[in-house]
């Protein structure tokens, strides 16, 4: 079984405010608003791929750059579906909080919980067509956007155009952040003091569970071969293809629709290595945790990245890394080799050139997975 990154729900509590006024209610056993708050503390573990530190190579600058792993999110919100006794959705409500509390009023009953961090201005939130599910997503570049962006083949920018959507063809979606959910399913909150917890002259219920990661981190690093200061960065930056689009956050299963998400490419040029973090909702139409899921979904995963030349022009290359991406589903390092010699520079000036990717097509290098523009 994979070693999954989480960040635990070690004392998840839901504590039942219960005074005078509330007495005579509970007593005779009916229905009463009671105020709920939920208390988690959080714990991040970032070891989501066995001797991950040893793989990565790249001299990343956290104070610059970031940490590498997930950070404890600072919002919250918490979706309660009362079910009925037919066992459907009566009702549903959200409330959002920052930290780890949150009043919940709800009456007793049968709940299913939904907890997920709201602390991002990227990730958006949608209930899925013909039910009370919800996912999550990013808002799609523009079409002048996605027009101009250097990191796209001419196929993708004339579907933009024309609006075909396939294969190669698929829109560039913003990149998500860190997402982590609980599903709790057919809680059952009941007005019996007896069965609940008295602590420090509250009556608490508890919750337990993981709250799990959604988006998946990939630290990509490129080794660029026989470069002798060829090559000296990626303004433009690069791009992952073949990335689901959105999850579904009660289930667990990714969409069957696909996005490319860009990135910031570094470049370290005393040791000739591209380097990159990058979140994304991971492999499409799978559950990312069930490995028969993943087995059973169809993708491809390309690697677009603008180089730019010490002499004044730019290239874009693309990389298959299939194989890498399907191997890591909840993230991990990426490394790729790749030889300068396979896509050298044209001629240009230095501080001149510039590179028009709606000029020339796409081909592919003999005897190499390379493919240069």
């Amino acid at each position: 079984m994979k070693k999954r990154r989480i960040i635990s729900l070690l004392c998840a509590t839901v504590i039942l405010a219960a005074g005078c006024s509330f007495e005579p209610m509970l007593w005779l056993r009916t229905a009463v608003n009671a105020a709920f708050i939920m208390q988690a503390k959080i714990n991040i573990n970032l070891m989501w791929q066995i001797n991950w530190e040893t793989k990565w190579t790249f001299r990343w600058n956290a104070a610059v750059n970031g940490p590498l792993g997930y950070t404890e999110p600072e919002g919250m919100r918490v979706h309660v579906y009362n079910i009925d006794a037919d066992g459907e959705h009566k009702y549903h409500s959200e409330i959002n909080f920052y930290g780890t509390t949150a009043d919940i009023p709800v009456f007793y009953g049968t709940y299913d919980l939904l907890f997920h961090n709201n602390d991002s201005e990227v990730l958006l939130f949608r209930t899925a067509e013909g039910s009370d599910e919800i996912e999550s997503y990013t808002r799609v570049f523009s079409r002048g956007l996605r027009e101009s962006a250097p990191v796209l083949t001419p196929t993708q920018k004339e579907a933009v155009r024309s609006d075909v959507k396939g294969p190669e063809e698929e829109p560039v979606a913003l990149m998500p952040d860190g997402l982590f959910s609980l599903f709790d399913e057919k809680h059952v909150i009941t007005d019996n003091l007896s069965e609940y917890d008295f602590i420090d002259g509250k009556y608490v219920i508890r919750i337990e569970g993981e709250l799990i990661p959604r988006t998946f981190i990939y630290l990509i690093q490129v080794h660029l071969l026989n470069n002798g200061d060829r090559v000296v960065g990626s303004p433009s930056g690069a791009a992952l293809t073949g990335v689901a689009e959105s999850v579904n956050l009660c289930t667990g299963m990714t969409s069957s629709e696909t996005v490319s998400v860009p990135m910031d490419m570094l470049f370290d040029a005393e040791n000739d290595m591209f380097g990159a973090k990058m979140f994304t909702y991971g492999i499409p139409g799978c559950n990312p945790y069930d490995d028969a899921s993943v087995a059973a979904s169809v993708s491809n995963h390309f690697l677009v990245i603008n180089v730019m030349y010490g002499n004044g022009t730019y290239k874009n290359i693309r990389v298959d890394v299939t194989d890498q991406i399907r191997a890591l589903p909840l993230g991990g390092v990426v490394t790729l080799d790749v030889d300068v010699n396979d896509f050298p520079p044209d001629g240009g000036t230095p501080g001149g050139g510039g590179f028009d990717p709606l000029i020339d097509d796409w081909h592919e290098e003999t005897g190499g997975t390379t493919i240069i523009e």
